[in-house]
């Protein structure tokens, strides 16, 4: 794998424009604070310190070939353009390394803990909840960068006020590396993960966070095909969730549950109680939802999401085809850059799965089509286990004996076959 000798801010920023991240996207994307890609922007002359030469080198090696390519073609170009670099560079690591070096005085670290420095890990959390393109094992490693800097620094403080913040920031990184442990084929991990989550939530006060993980909680017993453990999730944290979209978000997962235990009453009595949840949350915004957002948010998408995923389970195909289309038709009013690809991919797969209950196979394949056409590094398990049920209704009447059917899922087990859980270290 070739290397950079030296990084420079305009090499960093051609890595940047090659994998066509923001800078938001590109600060998460590395683990670092966006000022400091502006910085790169503003100084491209600068040589960034020996941290983030590490981590831009190791950015490379998790380039995809076609953006690797790019890449490389556009430092050819600046090389064309500047000729080789100077003495300076020397300079420009002396400094920045000295500069990196002040940053991290341990003086510094002894005479207190800032209050921006509290105020820029919830700004990180928060952009990386919202950052949907990335993929989940990069989710997983800077969630858990975040957790492990809140920890950090509830050890340097026994302010409550500062320790309630940075216990939320620690709930919140606990949450996502849960969710992409899931999505990276590690449940039980994940689950782990997800009662340490609520664990912080609860010392930290913060209902709207604790409700969040009992959801979160429910959503992997579901998953785990076990409804009575999720319903029981459900009661303790509908004693502790704010009214509106907190409540609201229980409800959907719930109507999940009981639709598992094949109860179509309990089903229609969950969603239409959240329907009065609805009205109260345009009322109340959530906290949660509103300060951070993004993974923390649920919105009409992930709803109507929900409610097809529980009328499948019921194997009531026009319902659920009614739903799913709800929730595409929100995703794709989202501007490009804020669709969540993996929601919209399993919502797809629900789609198809709608499509072949109502017999229609044509509109199955159709809706698989972008799904079965994603490189293994955006699959996950969420939408493996959404595609086993499509393989099992192919496998069954009135599919079982159709020839296009049958390519169809050799298609899908091709695709499941390239997909496996990647380590969490």
């Amino acid at each position: 794998m070739a290397r950079m000798d030296q990084w420079t801010g305009r090499l960093a920023c051609a890595l940047q424009a090659a994998a066509g991240m923001t800078n938001e996207g590109f600060a998460t994307w590395l683990g670092i604070a966006v000022r400091t890609v502006a910085y790169w922007h503003s100084r491209p002359e600068t040589v960034p310190g020996s941290a983030n030469q590490e981590l831009l080198d190791a950015a490379v090696e998790r380039l995809s070939d076609a953006v690797r390519s790019r890449f490389f073609q556009g430092v050819d170009d600046i090389a064309g353009e500047q000729g080789a670099a100077g003495s300076g560079s020397d300079l420009g690591v002396v400094v920045s390394d000295a500069a990196d070096a002040v940053a991290h005085d341990s003086l510094l670290a002894s005479t207190g803990l800032p209050h921006d420095s509290i105020e820029a890990l919830q700004q990180d959390m928060g952009v990386l909840a919202r950052s949907v393109g990335m993929a989940a094992f990069d989710t997983f490693s800077h969630a858990r960068r975040l957790r492990d800097d809140a920890r950090a620094l509830a050890d340097r403080t026994r302010r409550p006020g500062d320790l309630a913040d940075l216990f939320v920031v620690i709930g919140q990184g606990a949450s996502l590396m849960a969710s992409t442990a899931f999505d990276l084929g590690h449940w039980n991990e994940s689950t782990t993960l997800a009662r340490a989550a609520t664990q912080y939530a609860d010392i930290a006060g913060h209902a709207s966070l604790k409700a969040w993980t009992y959801g979160l909680q429910m959503t992997l017993a579901n998953w785990r095909n076990e409804p009575d453990a999720a319903l029981s999730y459900f009661g303790r944290a509908m004693r502790v969730a704010p009214d509106g979209e907190p409540k609201l978000r229980l409800r959907y997962i719930a109507a999940r549950s009981h639709a598992l235990l094949d109860d179509p009453v309990s089903v229609a009595a969950v969603l239409d109680a959240a329907q009065r949840d609805s009205e109260a949350a345009e009322r109340r915004p959530d906290e949660l939802a509103v300060t951070t957002g993004g993974e923390f948010a649920f919105g009409a998408a992930r709803a109507a999401a929900c409610a097809a995923a529980a009328w499948l389970d019921l194997r009531n195909g026009e319902q659920a085809a009614k739903y799913a289309g709800d929730a595409l038709r929100v995703y794709q009013a989202l501007p490009a850059a804020r669709r969540p690809h993996s929601q919209i991919n399993g919502t797809n797969i629900d789609m198809a799965a709608a499509h072949l209950h109502m017999g229609d196979k044509d509109g199955a394949t159709e809706a698989l089509c972008a799904v079965l056409a994603l490189p293994p590094q955006r699959r996950n398990v969420s939408l493996t286990g959404r595609l086993d049920r499509i393989e099992r209704l192919l496998n069954g009447a009135p599919w079982s004996g159709d020839a296009e059917a049958r390519q169809l899922g050799e298609r899908i087990a091709a695709w499941r076959s390239e997909t496996s859980a990647r380590p969490l270290v």
